[in-house]
């Protein structure tokens, strides 16, 4: 076989490859598989415009075509939540403060004292473990109403909130690790307020585990803030399905908060879904001990 005939093999099964890839990535509110192979659907996406190239100069113009629209669709329906800029919130501004705490980690006091300092009125809190809960004892202790669900052994999900909460609204989902409460917002308002930790994706069970928690959230009557480790990139359609049954958008920018993420994987798996309507700021903290980034939401309900 000449070399010629070679990269034109190799071009074209690269090509399907790909191709493959980016449309499984789209699949993930259907097929369980989807969910995993949507994490990287922009890498496929940028990876077909070189093979494209490559098949356009061997005269396969129409598979060349055809890849090079799939990898600008790929890239268009990722690629602006990147530079997606928060609206500063005026007046009754809501702070929630996310963070998987890592259930063995160390150091902790500075993370307690920075969840404290940052002066948010929830928080959210993955990974909740009795090593936790005995060297961050001053958070615990700062607020009034704690939510706990057990989930995992060691990592527990919790609610903790210095709003006032709504009398018997408090409730546990222990197998599909969400924890929930109704609190009064400061503008007012009466305000679920959920944490999540999902599992990992296929062959995990994160498929099944955000139906049964949408189907719950479906449920709930009023606005609803939704804050976790979803252990899944906001694209994809595990997320989504919990996004749309809250009838929520997510705040703030795709930004990596995983220690095993970066520039060329990014994973920005930690994620606060508010309701349609509200504006506001995420900021992100230092991982003080966890293999995640904390996440500073500003919210300006609706």
């Amino acid at each position: 076989m000449s070399n010629s005939a070679i990269i034109r093999v190799l071009a074209s099964g690269s090509a399907t490859a790909l191709i493959a890839l980016v449309l499984l990535g789209f699949s993930g509110y259907v097929f369980e598989f989807g969910n995993s192979a949507s994490v990287v659907r922009p890498q496929a996406g940028v990876l077909l415009i070189p093979v494209a190239a490559f098949l356009f100069l061997m005269k396969a113009q129409r598979r060349a075509l055809f890849s090079l629209t799939l990898a600008v669709v790929a890239i268009s329906s990722i690629a602006p939540g990147f530079f997606i800029s928060g609206t500063d919130c005026t007046g009754a501004c809501l702070k929630l403060y996310q963070k998987n705490l890592l259930s063995k980690a160390w150091p902790r006091y500075p993370l307690a004292d920075d969840i404290i300092a940052s002066g948010a009125e929830i928080v959210t809190l993955q990974e909740v473990s009795d090593h936790n809960r005995r060297f961050m004892a001053n958070m615990f202790d700062h607020y009034p109403k704690a939510v706990t669900c057990k989930f995992r052994p060691a990592q527990d999900v919790a609610v903790l909130t210095s709003l006032p909460a709504v009398d018997g609204s408090e409730f546990c989902l222990a197998e599909a690790g969400l924890a929930g409460v109704q609190v009064l917002a400061p503008n007012g308002q009466l305000v679920w307020v959920l944490s999540v930790h999902m599992e990992w994706p296929f062959p995990f069970d994160q498929y099944y585990q955000s139906q049964i928690i949408a189907e719950r959230i479906a449920g709930l009557d009023g606005q609803v803030l939704i804050a976790g480790d979803f252990n899944m990139v906001p694209w994809a359609g595990n997320l989504q399905r919990i996004e749309a049954a809250a009838g929520n958008h997510r705040l703030g920018a795709f930004r990596n908060t995983f220690r095993s993420g970066g520039w060329l994987l990014p994973l920005p798996i930690d994620t606060v879904l508010v309701p349609k309507g509200a504006s506001g700021t995420v900021e992100l903290r230092p991982y003080m001990g966890s293999d995640h980034l904390g996440v500073l939401a500003r919210i300006a309900l609706p």
